[in-house]
């Protein structure tokens, strides 16, 4: 009976010290999963965000609001003015919620597809029917988006 306690000693300490580094092993593959979904998860809720917008781009095809700009903007109604401020605001959202939600993300991530955003926006920044709204609206967004803007645009 001893020696069957003994071995059952021995069996219990073999289990935990190999259990141990196993039980570890499978939480950080997990968590690594986890982040590599949330990662995914931020690129898919902005594409879906993004295909929305060229859907509206679309729709209003007159309105300069494509990523190419156009050479001889129409002049526009008041209406059609309104409809590419509010399309032009969705696109500042679009922005700043890839900016908010890539602070958080882990640094692969950021390379991998932020530089993608980041050239877009630059881009953007560039064109004057883009920062007129900007400007006047912008204290309705997040400080830290706001600095980031303005610091790429020349603006104080």
């Amino acid at each position: 009976m001893d020696t069957i306690a003994q071995y059952l000693e021995i069996i219990t300490f073999l289990i935990t010290i190999l259990g141990l580094p196993f039980a570890l092993y499978i939480y950080i593959n997990e968590q690594k999963a986890q982040r590599a979904e949330r990662e995914y998860g931020t690129y898919d809720a902005l594409d879906d965000k993004y295909i929305e917008l060229q859907q509206l781009c679309i729709q209003y095809p007159k309105l300069d609001i494509f990523d190419t700009a156009f050479v001889n903007p129409n002049t526009l109604t008041e209406e059609d003015q309104k409809q590419e401020e509010a399309i032009l605001l969705i696109r500042i959202s679009i922005f700043e919620r890839a900016f908010l939600m890539y602070q958080r993300e882990a640094a692969k991530a950021k390379t991998n597809q932020w530089e993608g955003w980041e050239i877009d926006i630059l881009e953007w920044l560039e064109r004057k029917n883009f920062n007129d709204i900007w400007i006047i609206h912008k204290q309705y967004y997040d400080k830290t988006f706001v600095e980031y803007f303005d610091q790429r645009s020349g603006a104080t």
